[in-house]
């Protein structure tokens, strides 16, 4: 089985990838272009952060001079975002991924971890994390105007699925009617040209749509806000909202209320588009097996960052 793996992946070689567009793009998610935009702030994330780390994570005492090691088994900065970029973009399990970069498993979970932290270093430099907290989303507006326009902004929440809890009574609060399986949830705040501007804390699945929204976002600067039906009866302060009209129960709705819901649709659906430029990296979109440093929690808002610095290459 070990020799089979390594069959499978013995093309997991960043030079040979990088020389097919076509299959870099589907091994990391991005287009060689990015790759180069994003490796300085990557490679300016990486030294600052082995100036005072180790592999493992473990803070040093003192900081201390970097330079990666000859036998080390991603031996550039390169390899090393190659490598991260792969994982969360097919989400494999440790094993087949260290197959692949010719490491053991112990060596490719600590990999995964500290160069995810890397990663996500980098993409807030760059400036593309999404704000996760109230204080964040309000300079984030403000950087977008502020009170001197008025922001049109779309929310809705989506669904990951992680590994059943151990605990009976935990499992009950992650267990999803929905999806039969046992997820989290995260709330999305996008604008209407999908650009994802805001993240909210992971909680259970059994979270309902409308308490998220109302303990862990506002809106302090003046706003139309898109949202589902799900969403029925929430109308912050400083907010405009437009969503479908609900059908009553017993009764139908009228052919204007129908063609008002579409009109509606059509436009709500952009944070939809969003949600799934964000779980194009498979790791938010399929179960994710990894616990350690709180990884699950961590993840989305960097999938999002992700999503976000596709969408600047494209403008």
């Amino acid at each position: 089985m070990r020799e089979e793996i390594l069959l499978d992946t013995a093309e997991m070689d960043y030079n040979r990838a990088r020389k097919n567009l076509t299959s870099f793009l589907s091994l990391t998610g991005v287009k060689v272009d990015l790759f180069d935009q994003i490796l300085p702030f990557f490679k300016a994330a990486h030294d600052e952060y082995f100036h005072w780390h180790d592999v493992k994570g473990k803070k040093m005492s003192r900081q201390r001079s970097h330079c990666i090691q000859s036998n080390s088994p991603l031996a550039t900065i390169e390899e090393r975002l190659f490598f991260i970029l792969t994982f969360l973009k097919n989400n494999p399990t440790q094993e087949y991924h260290a197959a692949g970069f010719d490491m053991s498993q112990q060596q490719c979970g600590q990999w995964i971890h500290t160069l995810s932290i890397v990663l996500r270093n980098a993409a807030g430099t760059a400036g593309m994390l999404p704000a996760e907290t109230l204080a964040e989303f309000k300079k984030v507006l403000e950087e977008r105007g502020g009170e001197k326009v008025l922001h049109e902004l779309i929310h809705d929440t989506t669904e990951r699925e992680i590994p059943r809890p151990c605990d009976p009574e935990v499992q009950a609060d992650f267990y999803s009617g929905k999806k039969k399986k046992h997820t989290v949830k995260n709330v999305v705040i996008t604008t209407l040209t999908r650009l994802v501007l805001f993240v909210g804390a992971t909680v259970p699945d059994k979270t309902h749509d409308k308490t998220i929204a109302e303990t862990q976002y506002a809106f302090p600067y003046p706003c139309i806000l898109w949202q589902d039906s799900g969403y029925q009866g929430y109308a912050p302060r400083n907010t405009a909202v437009i969503q479908p009209t609900k059908k009553p129960r017993g009764k139908k709705l009228s052919t204007e209320q129908k063609a008002e819901n579409k009109v509606i649709s059509s436009t709500r659906i952009k944070v939809e588009h969003a949600i799934s430029g964000i779980k194009n990296q498979r790791v938010v979109k399929d179960l994710c097996r990894l616990r350690k440093n709180h990884f699950v929690d961590k993840i989305f808002s960097l999938s999002a960052g992700i999503h976000n610095w596709r969408l600047s290459v494209r403008r």
